[in-house]
Formats: C-alpha cells, sequence, structure tokens
C-alpha cells in the first residue's frame, strides 16, 4: 500500500484503505477502482491523496493504530458531547493500542477536514495514549488520559466558524475568543463527579507553557500535573501535522524539529522524547523525493531506519539508505505536502503569502549567531543585522519601527533585557519583541515575562521552531491554536 497525491492519481487504480466523510461513514471503500469521476469528486470535497493498492507497493504494511470503526464512534461521541460514549471510547482505544504489541504511527486518517476538531480530538487522545505507555503508564491511566483527549477541545464547539478557520491574522479580540475554547471545554465536564480531576485540569490547562507563557493561568512547569504537559505535547504535534484552511501542514520532520525546539519553552522534554520515540520522520507508504530528483516510497522505517530508511524506487528497486553506499543520499522533500489547491484555498494562501515578508531586526554580539539566522530568515524575512542594543536603538531612531526585532538577552554593555525597555518605550509598546538566548533558567524567564516579551526562542536553533515562532507573533496565531 502506498500513499499517492490525487494528481497523481490514474484512472484504474485500486484503493488501500476506506475513505470516509466528516461524520464517519465510507465514502469510498478499499478495494474501489479509482475512475475519473471519483478522483474529481474527492478532489472537489478537499481531499489530497489517497491510500492505494498496486504492484508498485506490494508488501509495504500501513496500518492505522485504531481501527475505523472505533475512530468513527469516538468522532460521533465528541460531536455529540457524549461524555459517557467518551468514557467508553477511551477504554476501547487503550484496550485497541495494548493489544498491537508494536505501535505504527504511519497511517494517514482520509476523511473529509471541514469538521477538523472531531478528528484532532481523536488524534490527541491516540498520541496522549502512545505518550503514556512511553511513561509505562497503568491501564487506568492511560484510559484518563485519553479521555481528556477526547474531550480537551468540546469548547471548540462554541467558537465562531469564521474565527476557527479564518485564513489570516487574528485581532486581538478574536485570539481572547479563541483562547476562551479551553475554560469553555472545562465547563462542560466540571461538574461531573465521575470524571476524573486530573482529567478535569489537563482540559483547562492544555495550552500552559512550561516557562509559565501560556493560558489561561500562566502555569509553569513544576504547577502542571504530567497528564497537562503531555496533552499539550499531543495537541500541538498534531495541529502542526494537520491540513487547516489558514496554513499546508509540516511534514513529520518539521513537526518534529519544532516540538525539540521548543522543549523548555513550551513543553517538557521529557513528554517530546516518548513521543518522539514512536513517531515516524517518514511515514511508511509515503511518497517521497530523494536528492538526486528520484521518486520514492517509504518501505521500512522502524529503529535506525527511522532516520534512514528502506525506500523503494519507481522500478522497483529497494534500497537501504543506511547502507554506506547510499550514504550521499537524503530525502529531499515530502511529496504529499505539494497539494492541489482549490479556489478557495488559493485564495486563502495568496491572503497568507502577502503578509510573510517581514522586517526583522536581529541583534546579538556574536557574529556567529547573527549569520545563523540570516540563513534561516533571509529566505522569507528582509533581515537587518546589528551587533548591540546601541546600534539597535540608533537603528530604530532612524528608520522607524521594523516588524519585530529578535534580540540576544546577554550582550555586553546594554544587555537585552534594557534594550527592550528602551525599544518599546521608543514604539510606544508597539514593538514585538522575541528574545533569543541559550539560558532558560526560571530567572532569565521571569525578567522576559515581566517586560511582556512576545516569543522566546532558544539556542541551539532549530529552524522550523525560530519560523513558526516568528510567524506566531507576526500573524497573532501560530500553528497549534
Amino acid at each position: 500500500m502506498r500513499y499517492i497525491k490525487l494528481s497523481n492519481v490514474e484512472p484504474g487504480m485500486v484503493l488501500g484503505a476506506d475513505i470516509f466523510d466528516a461524520h464517519g461513514r465510507i465514502l469510498l471503500g478499499r478495494n474501489a477502482e479509482l475512475g475519473e469521476e471519483y478522483i474529481n469528486r474527492l478532489l472537489d470535497l478537499g481531499f489530497d491523496g489517497v491510500y492505494v493498492d498496486d504492484e508498485m507497493s506490494a508488501g509495504i504494511d500501513v496500518s492505522p493504530m485504531i481501527s475505523p470503526e472505533l475512530r468513527n464512534r469516538g468522532i460521533e461521541c465528541v460531536r455529540c458531547q457524549d461524555l459517557d460514549g467518551c468514557a467508553e471510547v477511551a477504554r476501547e482505544i487503550v484496550n485497541e493500542i495494548l493489544k498491537k504489541g508494536s505501535i505504527s504511527l504511519d497511517m494517514a486518517d482520509l476523511r473529509e477536514t471541514d469538521d477538523y476538531t472531531y478528528a484532532h480530538s481523536i488524534n490527541v487522545a491516540i498520541y496522549s495514549c502512545v505518550i503514556g505507555m512511553g511513561f509505562a503508564m497503568s491501564e487506568d491511566q492511560l484510559e484518563e488520559l485519553v479521555v481528556a483527549g477526547l474531550l480537551h477541545d468540546l469548547g471548540k464547539l462554541a467558537i465562531p466558524a469564521e474565527i476557527l478557520n479564518k485564513p489570516g491574522r487574528l485581532t486581538p479580540e478574536e485570539f481572547e475568543i479563541m483562547k476562551s475554547h479551553a475554560k469553555l471545554s472545562y465547563e462542560l465536564i466540571k461538574d461531573r463527579w465521575d470524571i476524573n480531576a486530573l482529567v478535569k485540569s489537563a482540559v483547562l490547562f492544555h495550552h500552559e507553557n512550561v516557562d509559565g507563557s501560556g493560558y489561561p493561568r500562566g502555569l509553569k512547569s513544576d504547577e502542571q500535573i504530567p497528564y497537562v504537559k503531555i496533552i499539550h505535547v499531543a495537541d500541538v504535534y498534531d495541529a502542526l501535522v494537520s491540513k487547516r484552511p489558514y496554513k499546508k501542514p509540516y511534514s513529520a520532520y518539521d513537526a518534529c524539529e519544532f516540538m525539540m525546539g521548543a522543549c523548555g519553552i513550551m513543553f517538557e522534554e521529557e513528554v517530546v522524547r516518548a513521543l518522539l520515540k514512536y513517531v515516524p520522520l517518514y511515514p511508511k507508504g509515503k511518497e517521497m523525493i530523494l536528492s538526486d530528483e528520484r521518486k520514492c516510497i517509504i518501505v521500512e522505517n522502524g529503529g535506525y531506519h527511522n532516520l534512514r530508511p528502506i525506500v523503494r524506487l519507481m522500478d522497483g528497486t529497494d534500497i537501504d539508505l543506511s547502507e554506506r553506499e547510499y550514504m550521499d543520499l537524503t530525502i529531499r522533500a515530502d511529496d504529499d505536502l505539494e497539494v492541489l489547491d482549490s479556489e478557495m484555498e488559493k485564495r486563502r494562501s495568496e491572503i497568507l503569502n502577502s503578509h510573510v515578508r517581514c522586517n526583522l531586526l536581529i541583534v546579538d554580539d556574536m557574529i556567529t549567531n547573527l549569520q545563523l539566522l540570516r540563513n534561516i530568515l533571509e529566505p522569507i524575512h528582509n533581515i537587518t543585522l546589528v551587533k548591540s542594543g546601541a546600534q539597535a536603538i540608533a537603528y530604530v531612531n532612524k528608520n522607524g519601527r521594523p516588524d519585530a526585532v529578535l534580540l540576544d538577552i546577554d550582550m555586553p554593555q546594554m544587555d537585552g533585557i534594557e534594550t527592550a525597555k528602551q525599544l518599546r518605550e521608543m514604539t510606544d509598546n508597539e514593538l514585538p519583541i522575541i528574545f533569543v538566548s541559550a539560558l532558560s533558567d526560571k530567572e532569565t524567564v521571569a525578567k522576559c515575562n515581566a517586560i511582556g516579551a512576545d516569543g522566546y526562542i532558544l539556542r541551539p536553533y532549530k529552524p522550523a521552531f525560530i519560523k513558526s515562532e516568528i510567524k506566531r507573533v507576526l500573524t497573532g496565531r501560530g500553528d497549534c491554536e
């Protein structure tokens, strides 16, 4: 079985996995022959690709973590806010995953994306269960985690669709409405005596960051229970790899890089590592492109092969990228991320792209750090580099306010904190400031929070996290609301 973009599907190909609508009803069943009418209809419904069975993919086994029937029941329970049903589904999810013996997070869910919130809740429940297994949690604890995953976004059902799916910057008022979903979710379950208090806490605080910069209460790591940290990691990872009206999905590789880059800021590192232990960087059955431009299909990705998988070329030859003779080859791109957009998606992309290239002022006394950030950001933003706080102040005096400042904390003469205070005063507190540091101790983070830092980036740099953090600050939304 292999996953193939709809733009590359040829009439006569045979479907390798069921395709569902947003309500869990089968649109097309496995083994159905894909004719032009079916292909065009799937494109109209917003599907990016499908799994097919053919000679090229013989022997590649891709299976879901839970049965489609159980996934569909879970989606319906979340949709109907059936709390008793969610508890029963949670027990069955844990039971199915524990019975599998081996964990495979390879298979993409093929369904309409109109009701993302429901499918997202199931995915978060599954990821949370896998993380909990990584911490050797008991079956009862796993069930509680899964219940929290199913219920964590119930409050989003009360958020207007025009805010949930807005293809651009959220206004401050809209972002406050968006943030209210955590409390709304909690309100729906707080009076249920049969729902564990730990589950309720995970639902209420699943957007708290370990550095205290999250919401609704700004809890720091030592104030958060493990369930909160686990649901937070599962929630963000699924948001990153999912397609939304306002963004394309991250590849698994880039999502993993983002997660690691945000450790100590958003996430507890041990929790991220527990998830990434089971996340395939290159999912089985996915079509990819090698550095020499040849297309291939991922055949095996377990263990060491997660970094250097076995791939099948389009002439049917299997090669092991971990072998010395193929060490010069790398996997260049995730071929399924270039999706065919409908006219609406094209219009949304134009709206987003028109705001991508912004003017960034980067302040750091180390030339190597400046060069690294320039290499990462110059392809997508206009970059100005200065080596001190005094130079930054002089630049703003002469040229006016940039769109954002990336500011090193530890600099001689005038440190980043004092520079930030003066820049804020010069710009009526309207200049977005993202601090950059190798330090993540409580005292440093507290100083940044005290002056209202808009973001925080830790060295060593993780490009995916840097880009996403800047996007969040500039647009008012990231990839993980």
